[in-house]
């Protein structure tokens, strides 16, 4: 078993193709379903966001599984199985959970440090675990080391101190804009669209929403309590975009929702923000009407970059420290096996003389329980220091050679470990 990712972002994929690849919610169940149906792919995660889609797995075969997926996400996207081969970024073993870890810590983002991510990782895996399309024992120990990687790179670095998000980088960049009036319309009420409300209404502005569950737009008003906010009608819409400098969309269509049809001629310059994927706005043909889309902002980013260097480069210490305290995490469970299979080897044989002891009348059988409660403690002490140095060559290239040689000695195979692992949980159950 081993675990991949295959990954598609800002950096491989332009923006059409990440918008043909923007998964339905009901299209996560169609792709998770088919590639674990197979069999070569045990567990499996997909993260789907404006900017990327990464698909978590723990699978048997690597080329087999990423062919699963490219299969079934050229059927479900209309794109190109050569294209998507072509562009998409496949990492295994090691490369995967460092991969993993960058994006949980935002250092892989469009806008690096930005905190939408983690809650995005979160949701998926959730949504994964509930469903049983992975395990907390198997991705879910992944997605737990990353969550605590990221929680170290924010908080021992500066790459997220004042966060940055792509709603924040769009908002910030309308001071350099000339308005006759600080008002806007933001189209939309998802995660993106509140935030670029809520860093709306922190310069000033007021802010007119539109969004076809009126009562969800209406809801997220009453939890901001702010008169500078105002819910329309989404019926409202061309007659709004053609009374507004300045417009924010951020909705989950899977097609334009302002075209050109809609589009009237007005004297003054308008300025539209398209923070969707599929984009919500489409070419329009008025030059009074500047369109910026999400891959426009990686100017703004490119350019806040510099202040975080040294903190960046802090933050990819971290990420390699963590991902290396994960396999030597993954070590230590190579090698609970064995510990748990000698010490049930010397608990049976300890039962077995004490028995052998009863029936031969050497011991009252009264003393049996008081027995087997001083060998098991004399056996745990004489295996404490065993164990220690077990674990503490873990991480080494000894470990191998180690745990042959222990089978060797005490003639422990596979089915000894199985065997042993069934024992210990059904002794923890019984202790419950």
């Amino acid at each position: 078993m081993q675990y991949l990712v295959l990954s598609f972002s800002h950096r491989n994929a332009s923006l059409s193709l990440r918008e043909k690849l923007s998964i339905g919610e009901n299209e996560v169940d169609l792709l998770l379903e088919y590639i674990l149906h197979s069999k070569i792919v045990k567990e499996a995660i997909l993260l789907s966001t404006c900017n990327r889609l990464e698909i978590l797995m723990i699978a048997n075969d690597a080329y087999d599984a990423f062919q699963l997926c490219f299969t079934k996400l050229a059927e479900l996207s209309q794109a190109n199985k050569d294209e998507l081969e072509d562009r998409a970024d496949t990492f295994e073993g090691y490369s995967a959970i460092h991969h993993i870890f960058l994006v949980a810590s935002s250092l892989d983002s469009l806008v690096v440090g930005e905190t939408q991510i983690s809650g995005q990782l979160k949701k998926s895996y959730r949504y994964s675990l509930h469903n049983n399309y992975c395990s907390s024992s198997g991705l879910g120990s992944v997605i737990d080391f990353a969550f605590k990687c990221a929680s170290i790179v924010r908080n021992e670095t500066g790459v997220s101190k004042k966060p940055i998000s792509i709603a924040s980088v769009a908002v910030s960049s309308t001071k350099k804009i000339d308005l006759h009036k600080k008002e806007a319309i933001v189209i939309g009420i998802g995660e993106m669209g509140e935030l670029t409300i809520k860093h709306l209404l922190n310069l000033g502005f007021k802010v007119k929403l539109l969004n076809r569950n009126k009562q969800k737009a209406i809801d997220f008003k009453d939890s901001l309590n702010n008169d500078d906010l105002i819910v329309l009608d989404f019926s409202h819409l061309r007659d709004e975009l053609n009374n507004a400098e300045l417009l924010f969309s951020a909705t989950a269509s899977k097609m334009p929702i302002i075209t050109n049809d809609m589009i009237d001629n007005v004297p003054y310059k308008r300025y539209f923000f398209d923070l969707a994927l599929p984009r919500d706005i489409e070419n329009l043909n008025d030059s009074n009407i500047k369109i910026t889309t999400i891959d426009d902002l990686q100017n703004i980013v490119d350019e806040n970059m510099n202040f975080r260097k040294d903190s960046l480069n802090r933050a990819y210490e971290i990420v390699g420290d963590e991902v290396n305290e994960f396999f030597k995490y993954l070590n230590i469970l190579s090698v609970a096996p064995i510990i748990k299979t000698l010490r049930q080897i010397a608990k049976d044989a300890s039962i077995n003389e004490i028995n052998k002891a009863i029936q031969k009348g050497f011991l009252p059988e009264s003393y049996k329980s008081n027995i087997e409660k001083t060998i098991h403690n004399v056996f745990n002490v004489f295996l404490h220091t065993p164990t220690k140095n077990l674990k503490s060559v873990s991480s080494t290239s000894q470990l191998g050679e180690i745990e042959r040689t222990l089978k060797m000695l005490f003639n422990i195979s596979d089915d000894n470990l199985k065997e042993a692992e069934q024992k210990h949980d059904n002794n923890a159950k019984m202790m419950r």
